[in-house]
């Protein structure tokens, strides 16, 4: 943090940091059964182990940021998250640069992935972005 900072901003960094350190250990323990990490909808696994994306039965390559962008959006479904949250949790807190590189990301991965009857990546106008698990 540059100085001088609002004790405000120090106060809910550290607990956004001991939150995100917090659900780790449960999110690791959910797959302990599986072989690593990795979502699996139809027609898409994200696996965050070996950084591999397997959509509609072909192996896609992905960017690093644009894989874990993808995997934390998909492994909370229907989670609508802000531009500044999802840069705090892929990119981190020291990241200085615009917020609108979430957009350019998002862009990327729908050029690569399209919609599936079952799933998508949405946007939330206004607020951010989902991915949206239909019922």
């Amino acid at each position: 943090m540059i100085k001088p900072f609002d004790s405000k901003e120090l106060v809910a960094r550290v607990k956004a940091v001991l939150r995100r350190y917090q659900t780790s250990p449960a999110a690791a323990s959910s797959h302990t059964d599986q072989q690593g990490d990795y979502v699996e909808y139809p027609d898409l696994i994200v696996n965050l182990t070996n950084y591999s994306v397997i959509y509609m039965g072909h192996s896609i390559e992905m960017p690093p940021k644009e894989l874990e962008l993808l995997y934390f959006l998909a492994s909370s479904p229907n989670q609508v998250f802000t531009r500044e949250q999802l840069l705090d949790h892929i990119w981190g807190y020291e990241y200085i640069g615009d917020t609108r590189t979430v957009d350019v990301h998002i862009k990327r991965l729908r050029e690569k992935i399209k919609d599936h009857s079952g799933w998508s990546l949405s946007t939330v106008w206004g607020i951010g972005y989902k991915f949206e698990v239909k019922r």
